[in-house]
């Protein structure tokens, strides 16, 4: 099956490139835009015909949610994922009844974002294979959304802290490359050993992949790499 498309459609360029790499680092995802101001958003939807839309509510000229109205209004078999500031209950109510697939608030982690789109995807595969669905699998279906993709990662190890863990994983979806502990502690601002006992502790959870670079003296590098699942 073809990858997930998706238009990404949020007014900070620099949020929206992140949006893009941390999208891309899942297993199944292909970006095709990038949409900045809210007016242009239905016709490059119109235009890119993406699977699902990762759009944010504060745009220039008009707001995700009147999008969201815009699209249900003309029947676009699309979905949409919010990721907003906006956590105001009106506008949370609003993108709900609308039919958002999720809803996630800024500033958010990546483990949470992954979750979602994980859920999606595997949701999306099982559907395209449906013909007709039991009670069961349409509860499933309507879950999806709470409860599976609200997942958190489970309690860090005493000395470890999350916020150096996010700026390891926010590193490492930026590389195209694997990278080793003394690449990552240099850009992290940590020493050398932490930065290697965080990436094994990433290793454990299933976080990342390990490689063995060999080189012609020496003893071989270590090098790490954020995990496509």
């Amino acid at each position: 099956m073809r990858n997930i498309h998706v238009l990404i459609i949020e007014d900070d360029v620099m949020v929206a490139e992140i949006n893009k790499k941390y999208t891309e680092a899942v297993e199944g995802y292909q970006v095709v835009g990038l949409v900045y101001n809210g007016s242009e958003a239905v016709e490059q939807i119109n235009k890119t015909r993406p699977d699902v839309v990762i759009l944010d509510n504060y745009l220039p000229e008009t707001n995700g949610v009147d999008i969201l109205h815009a699209l249900r209004s003309q029947d676009e078999p699309v979905d949409i994922i919010m990721i907003t500031a906006a956590d105001d209950v009106q506008t949370v109510n609003k993108a709900i009844r609308q039919g958002v697939v999720a809803y996630i608030t800024k500033p958010f982690k990546f483990e949470r974002y992954r979750a979602v789109l994980e859920a999606y995807r595997d949701n999306r595969f099982k559907v395209k294979e449906k013909e007709r669905f039991n009670q069961d699998e349409i509860d499933e279906l309507i879950a999806v959304g709470s409860g599976r993709i609200t997942q958190e990662p489970g309690e860090m190890p005493k000395n470890f802290n999350s916020q150096t863990r996010d700026l390891i994983i926010n590193f490492l979806v930026s590389q195209d490359e694997a990278a080793s502990a003394e690449q990552v502690a240099a850009t992290v601002g940590v020493s050398r050993v932490t930065a290697r006992r965080y990436l094994e502790y990433m290793l454990d959870q299933g976080q990342v992949v390990r490689t063995m670079d060999y080189l012609t003296v020496g003893r071989p590098v270590h090098r790490f790499k954020l995990k496509r699942i």
